[in-house]
């Protein structure tokens, strides 16, 4: 690999990482609507779970 690719190369991920980091899903709170949670009823979102794993499912229902 040339000398101007590799430097290419690293020039496009530092910028990919960049922007990847500013445009990141923000923090959000929704009701939480499944009667079997613990939660039920209560405004929660994924601050709510540092340190766990967390999995954001938005289902829809027709």
């Amino acid at each position: 690999m040339k000398k101007g690719n590799s430097f290419l190369t690293l020039n496009f991920l530092g910028i990919f990482f960049l922007v990847s980091t500013l445009i990141a899903q923000g923090d959000f709170n929704l009701e939480d609507l499944n009667p079997n949670s613990s939660t039920y009823g209560q405004v929660i979102g994924p601050d709510d779970y540092l340190g766990d794993i967390c999995i954001v499912f938005f289902g829809h229902e027709y």
